[in-house]
Order: C-alpha cells, then structure tokens, then sequence
C-alpha cells in the first residue's frame, strides 16, 4: 500500500512539473488566436517572439526562422547573440493562460524597444497606446518614455515627458524620470534611442549673433 502512495505521488508530482513546466506553460496558448488579436503592425514582431520562445515549438527556439523573420522585419541587427538576447529580453511575463494577448503583447513592445527599427519603435507605441487602458498610468508612461528618447526634437520631448508625467505621478520628479528615462535608454540596444535625450543633457545651442 505504502509503495502504491509513493507511485503515485511520484507519477503526480511529475504531471504537475510538466504542466507548469516553462516551455509547456508557453506552448499552451492559442498562437493563432493571439496573432489575430494583436494590433495588424504588431503581428510580423509576434512571429518574431514566438519563434524566440518556441511558442508553437513545445517552447524550443526555431533560430533560423527567427533570424528570417527579424531580416523581413528589416530589423537593425539579426544575428544570433542579437537573437538570444531578444529572447531573454520577449519572454511572457505574468498569467499567460489567463490573459495570453496582453503578454504577448507586452512581449512584442520589448523585443521591439531592444532591436526594432525606428518604424517599428513608432508603430509599437501606437499599439502600445491604443492597448494599454488609462488605468494602467505605468505601463503608458513607459510608452511615452520611450517615445519621447526616440523624439529628436527637443519641444517634442518635454511634451512627451509631460504626458509621461501626467500618466504616472510617481516620475513627475525630475530625477526620477531622468532614472525611468536612463533605464530605457540601456534597454535600447540599437540607434536610434540608445542616448540619453537631448531633454537631460542640454537644449541645443542656437546658432546667432555672437
């Protein structure tokens, strides 16, 4: 009897690790219907990460169709330390099973920030803006962040801080948002938007009369 309760805890415990398992708790949602939910621009990035995290793959990486995907995105860089780090930087955070189109969502404006093109950084945080509801002041300052370290114009910037501000209290402090805004910046892997924004290092000199 005592050997019977063993087996079958033993043969319980490893349902439970496979079902929770990283890569089985990944391949679990609908890739198909969460790619249909996504806004039309975020969809060829969503390829992207589901290759990167094995979403339709038991969660092993496909590499090469990764790397072909990132190339037709016309993505900066695509080589494979890119690709790993792009992989670290587009895992499904939070209750995947639960809400999978917000995770993969979150996943794609990542995998993006770090790699994407200026295009597809602007066409992100549309998405991103249109997705992410007021109540969510964080998550839509981070978006304006980002926007506005991408925004070369210096009047461009402050407006988009200030919105930034206006959506998250919590960075309305100037060294506080200069801390959120250096935090972006390093998760920006490529140009542009890789520099800490014109807004904290100094208005551009005007050119005039000496």
């Amino acid at each position: 009897m005592g050997m019977a309760i063993r087996s079958r805890a033993l043969v319980a415990g490893f349902a439970v690790a496979v079902l929770f398992a990283p890569g089985a708790c990944r391949s679990r949602i609908d890739v198909g219907a969460v790619r249909t939910a996504l806004a039309a621009d975020s969809r060829d990035a969503f390829d992207l990460v589901a290759s990167l995290q094995g979403l339709d793959n038991d969660g092993r990486a496909d590499w090469a169709r990764a790397e072909a995907t990132c190339r037709g995105l016309k993505w900066p860089r695509c080589d494979r330390p890119a690709l790993e780090e792009m992989q670290r930087r587009s895992r499904l955070a939070g209750d995947v099973r639960k809400d999978p189109v917000s995770a993969a969502a979150l996943a794609v404006a990542n995998a993006t920030w770090a790699f994407g093109s200026e295009d597809a950084a602007r066409k992100m945080f549309r998405a991103e803006l249109d997705r992410i509801p007021d109540t969510d002041g964080a998550g839509r300052a981070r978006v304006f962040l980002r926007f506005a370290i991408i925004d070369t114009n210096f009047d461009g910037q402050a407006a988009l801080f200030a919105q930034a501000c206006a959506a998250d209290a919590r960075i309305c402090d100037r060294d506080k948002m200069k801390e959120a805004t250096e935090r972006e910046v390093k998760a920006r892997l490529v140009a542009p938007g890789n520099v800490m924004p014109l807004y904290f290092v100094g208005h551009p000199r005007l050119a005039g009369p000496q």
